[in-house]
């Protein structure tokens, strides 16, 4: 299956706290988006907040803003809330909230995407694919 589109993320800088039940890191964030329908970068403020509790299963909350132009080029910007849960084979299935201020991007709003996570270099990519 294609991603309906994807976000490279460039990590900045983490924090770590460790307590008798696990540990949560908040990871700092930038980095951009070109795809068919939208072009921008993440603006600064981009966080994932991600919790690994004993015996529970792996959660990230990750929270940011896109600033950018539509495929008119049209001014645009995304508002992105990305939350998920890794599964006992270890891959993190995110399910995220698009908001938009750019009419030509509302169907954003209201279309179920579910989101992967892949590794890379200095980073991850972000993939979302349209649910069926």
């Amino acid at each position: 299956m294609e991603p309906l589109f994807t976000i490279e993320v460039d990590l900045h800088e983490c924090h770590t706290l460790r307590s008798a039940k696990g540990q949560v890191n908040m990871i700092c964030f930038g980095g951009r988006c070109d795809c068919a329908f939208f072009h921008g970068e993440i603006l600064s403020g981009g966080v994932d907040t991600q919790t690994y509790l004993t015996g529970e299963p792996g959660r990230l909350s990750a929270r940011y803003m896109l600033s950018g132009t539509d495929d008119a080029g049209m001014p645009a910007r995304l508002f992105i809330e990305n939350n998920g849960e890794t599964g006992a084979d270890g891959v993190c299935v995110t399910h995220p909230r698009i908001f938009t201020d750019n009419p030509r991007l509302a169907w954003l709003e209201d279309t179920p995407l579910t989101g992967r996570i892949q590794g890379r270099e200095g980073g991850v990519t972000i993939l979302f694919f349209e649910e069926d």
